[in-house]
């Protein structure tokens, strides 16, 4: 369980102090790539997190369409503002990526824990706080421009960190559409329109230089 002991719920806390307010009051289990852990509407009563593995959000609306909103890598948490909320149905499916392990923490385990440890609730808080800011971004993209100005501005965010403006798209183009709402034709389009255009360089498969 060395993914759970580094998660940022318990950032602060040693192995010793983190078994002792578990208390075995959780679950571990594993589940094969591609594999369903929770779907969309499900009942949110435990804290999942990612002990082991990678995992995917999805969403589904009315008419089918997918939209994929984030990748969940260990040891993170899974959707922690959901456990607590009135209707605390999840509005995401979720699926292994690769084989994974994810630990379960039912809910009242887990406010036992933030009564006898302050540092859990802040940790707590300051996760769903993030994740708030992470999910306005991803709203943004979305909701506004053509599929160009939201490529664009992914890409940026891509090479925030890296002053050659360089970058590798870490999905398929079928994952990057899914994220984005649009066919795979449709992005791989944009794409190429991009390169056309001088706004991006094409040095290799999926890496990318970002020139205006």
């Amino acid at each position: 369980m060395e993914g759970l002991y580094t998660s940022p719920v318990f950032e602060g806390l040693d192995k010793h102090q983190i078994d002792l307010l578990l208390d075995h009051r959780f679950r571990m289990r594993q589940y094969a790539a591609g594999e369903l852990v929770a779907l969309q509407g499900d009942v949110y009563k435990s804290l999942l997190i990612v002990d082991k593995g990678l995992l995917r959000t999805e969403m589904t609306d009315a008419e089918g369409t997918k939209v994929t909103l984030e990748e969940i890598p260990a040891p993170r948490a899974v959707a922690p503002a959901f456990v607590f909320t009135t209707n605390n149905s999840l509005p995401v499916s979720i699926f292994a990526v690769t084989p994974s392990d994810i630990v379960s923490i039912p809910k009242s385990a887990l406010t036992l824990m933030m009564q006898k440890e302050a540092r859990i609730l802040e940790n707590f808080l300051r996760n769903i706080s993030d994740r708030s800011r992470f999910l306005s971004e991803r709203l943004r993209l979305l909701s506004f421009g053509t599929i160009k100005s939201k490529l664009r501005s992914y890409f940026m965010e891509l090479t925030r960190d890296n002053d050659y403006g360089s970058f590798t798209i870490p999905h398929t183009h079928q994952e990057l559409a899914d994220m984005f709402g649009v066919t795979r034709p449709a992005l791989s389009r944009a794409i190429r329109q991009l390169e056309e255009s001088g706004t991006i360089l094409r040095k290799g498969p999926r890496t990318y230089r970002l020139l205006q």
